[in-house]
């Protein structure tokens, strides 16, 4: 009886050694959503609002995204905090996470040695903790961020972690304008200019064939409140910047009928659908 059951061990422990097979390529564009935390809103003032307006411990989510395209990947911001940093429920200063990036792409079988493109929609550390892992893709970025990401840091500028990002240095890079880049040259997944936040903040526009168009603001907005009440953080690079960021987006989601999805808005991340569902 001894080798049938050290042979029934062994075959138990083949599917764990095994690699996971690889997704193949889609045949029309997908967006997945993960879970990459949250954050509270220590102080409302600095983001223009009163405790009476937001509550007192407003909640921000962070969500990070996988963009997949016939023609390849694109991950989109990544993280508030490192994945080797959380074990469980984890808690550093305002920010929580449960789950690292890592394991929810292997879910549904991605690394990130799969992803062709890298764009975060700016540099601070709530949306750029795990960039390092990134670092064998194509780098997308305009200029002025990409300078101001590897310049001594500005107090009051926004929270800002080099070390999460510094291996993009050597990376490939593709220098971004103030057209709109269109990443695998369909017009399904573009990249937009919206500075004002940080010098180079950008945001994502998909157009999904079942789903419809959608806008990623990343930091153009936090809360939805920011649109009719007409506040901006405190901290902003340069907030008549943003404001005509702001005029420029809404005027375009009123031609494209586009969804407007606010990244760190709570209410947007728990009514969207989860990784490893997705958007098409």
């Amino acid at each position: 009886m001894k080798f049938p059951l050290a042979l029934a061990a062994a075959l138990l422990l083949v599917p764990a050694a095994l690699p996971q097979a690889k997704p193949k390529p889609p045949k029309s564009l997908r967006v997945y959503v993960f879970d990459c935390g949250s954050i509270t809103m220590s102080a409302p003032a600095s983001f223009g609002f009163t405790k009476e307006e937001v509550g007192e411990k407003q909640m921000f989510a962070v969500p990070c995204y996988l963009i997949v395209h016939p023609k390849g990947t694109l991950m989109w911001d990544v993280g508030v905090i490192p994945d080797a940093q959380i074990n469980g429920p984890t808690i550093q200063g305002v920010s929580t996470a449960t789950k690292t990036l890592k394991s929810q792409m292997a879910e549904i079988g991605y690394s990130a040695a799969d992803i062709k493109y890298l764009a975060m929609s700016h540099l601070h550390s709530d949306h750029t903790a795990n960039a390092n892992d990134f670092a064998g893709a194509t780098w997308l970025v305009h200029q002025n961020e990409k300078d101001a990401m590897f310049a001594p840091p500005v107090q009051g500028r926004g929270p800002q972690q080099q070390g999460f990002y510094n291996k993009l240095k050597d990376s490939k890079t593709v220098i971004l304008t103030d057209k709109d880049y269109d990443v695998f040259g369909d017009g399904s997944v573009v990249i937009m200019s919206a500075p004002g936040h940080t010098p180079g903040h950008q945001m994502l526009f998909l157009k999904l064939k079942e789903s419809g168009p959608v806008l990623i603001a990343g930091d153009l907005y936090h809360l939805p409140q920011e649109m009719y009440m007409h506040r901006a953080p405190s901290f902003d690079f340069n907030k008549d910047q943003t404001f005509a960021s702001r005029e420029k987006t809404e005027e375009f989601l009123r031609k494209t009928g586009a969804r407007l999805w606010i990244e760190h808005d709570p209410v947007t991340f728990t009514v969207s659908r989860k990784s490893p569902a997705f958007y098409d």
